[in-house]
């Protein structure tokens, strides 16, 4: 039964996770998106349109009126028609038929579809001096024989007037328009418009579905296999589409990223099988040191076994010191910084080294602002790599060049090839002679120094010395006060 309950939950959490992964693609949204607004576009549109053209052929309806009770009103006023007027009303009909006939035809306009849409009528103080007979009870004379709604809606018809100012009196003429016909034209619009703007809405939904599922299907292989990428896999790369849009530039970045990435790993990878070999030697020498002593013991001189092994871990530690200092400068941790002297530490680090003379007689005053454990270490590892691969003597100067300080250490050994002075700050990169003259070194130092003396805004390239082997050149923006004295 617990089995039975639980297969049951998971079928509508599975579904509800589908619904929120549907309800929250860009797809599902912008499908959405373009469905209301196209909707509320055609239905704000189409209440316009449909109030436009009722409006304008209202509009008409009244232009063409206006001109027809202008005609009238020449004709009654023109038309030597009085006698007509009393005696006879549907001849002054005819009369006026005739002069619409005449004068306003020549505008292009249907008499007769004039009067078979409206309805004209007269009415005024003349009639009782005329003695008319066919007045109505709204005390009305109907024209042409048609008589329309007794008091006119003014929503649903269009009524115009003219006054005629005549020897019996003034009259009125009337022109009412009922707009029924035109309503009736404009609930076929609407209706026509009820029924195509949801299917242009819908259309455009659909529409938008599927443009948008195939702009998107190459994002979705890219989500794909970024997904199937493991530490293993860091050589796949994602699927380039052959357009030149955005998803193009993300596919090329996302590639470009990846190599980055690849080789980064890569230099992580030979960064951890060099250091655990590096770690290895001197581990080694010290277990071989002290298994031989012990298998000896009476033949073995204590002493010099216990230098050997101070020397040992003497080299450890420093190695161990520099994965540590390369580990904190490869996370960006910032150091704090002060003011550091750099001619102190060159002359605190001299007196360390006894091995060979080291001249610092073109040693000056040089400050600049930075970390003095790092500095101090890039001057020890500078002066112990000549030391190292020097056969007589190290030079050392320090002197400010305009807006750095300038610190070269030289010595007078074989030097650097130049195709291979990019290669000495690499990690735990050493050249053969350096490996033959010292099995000391660990390959860390150099490039220790170069991250150290770039994160302070500076750089460091090596060159040929002035006596004979390499010189290492390091440049640090000076202080702002030294600038100031320079």
């Amino acid at each position: 039964m617990a089995e039975v309950s639980t297969s049951t939950g998971a079928a509508p959490q599975r579904t509800g996770i589908l619904h929120r992964k549907f309800a929250g693609s860009v797809r599902a949204r912008l499908t959405v998106t373009v469905v209301l607004v196209v909707g509320a576009s055609m239905f704000v549109g189409g209440t316009m349109l449909t109030a436009w053209v009722r409006a304008t052929i209202r509009n008409d309806i009244e232009a063409r009126n206006e001109r027809v009770l202008a005609t009238m009103s020449n004709a009654l006023i023109n038309g030597n028609i009085p006698a007509e007027l009393y005696s006879n009303p549907a001849l002054l009909s005819t009369r006026l038929d005739r002069q619409l006939d005449s004068q306003v035809m020549g505008d292009g306009m249907d008499v007769q579809e004039v009067l078979s849409t409206t309805y004209f009528y007269l009415e005024g103080p003349a009639f009782s001096r005329l003695k008319i007979q066919e007045i109505d009870s709204q005390g009305r004379l109907i024209l042409f024989g048609r008589e329309g709604p007794a008091l006119p809606d003014p929503e649903d018809s269009v009524e115009m007037t003219a006054f005629v100012p005549t020897q019996w009196g003034s009259l009125t003429l009337h022109a009412v328009s009922p707009l029924s016909a035109v309503d009736d034209s404009i609930g076929a619009l609407a209706g026509a418009l009820w029924l195509g703007l949801p299917m242009v809405t819908v259309l455009a939904g659909i529409l938008t579905w599927f443009i948008t599922g195939r702009t998107l299907a190459p994002v979705g292989q890219i989500t794909d296999r970024v997904r199937q990428m493991t530490a293993t896999t860091m050589d796949a790369r994602v699927p380039v589409p052959d357009t030149d849009d955005e998803i193009h530039r993300l596919a090329v970045t996302m590639n470009e990223m990846l190599e980055r990435l690849e080789r980064s790993s890569e230099a992580q990878r030979r960064f951890i099988s060099d250091a655990s070999h590096e770690l290895r030697s001197p581990v080694a020498s010290i277990r071989a040191q002290l298994e031989t002593a012990l298998g000896y013991p009476d033949a073995v001189d204590w002493p010099d076994v216990a230098k050997v092994v101070l020397a040992e871990d003497e080299r450890l530690e420093h190695l161990v010191a520099n994965l540590l200092a390369v580990a904190r400068l490869e996370e960006d941790r910032d150091s704090p910084r002060a003011e550091v002297d750099l001619d102190e530490i060159v002359m605190a680090q001299r007196k360390r080294v006894t091995a060979v003379p080291v001249d610092t007689s073109a040693v000056l005053a040089g400050r600049v602002m930075g970390n003095s454990d790092e500095l101090t270490s890039v001057v020890r590892n500078l002066i112990d790599n000549a030391v190292r691969h020097t056969t007589s003597k190290v030079v050392v100067s320090l002197q400010a060049h305009g807006p750095f300080v300038v610190m070269s250490v030289s010595d007078d050994g074989p030097g650097v090839p130049v195709d291979l002075r990019d290669r000495v700050f690499e990690r735990f990169a050493r050249l053969d002679e350096g490996r033959q003259r010292d099995a000391g070194g660990t390959g860390l130092g150099l490039a220790l120094t170069k991250r150290i003396v770039e994160q302070h805004g500076g750089t460091i390239y090596v060159t040929d010395a002035d006596i004979g082997g390499a010189c290492f050149v390091v440049s640090l923006p000076a202080l702002v006060d030294e600038l100031d004295d320079y």
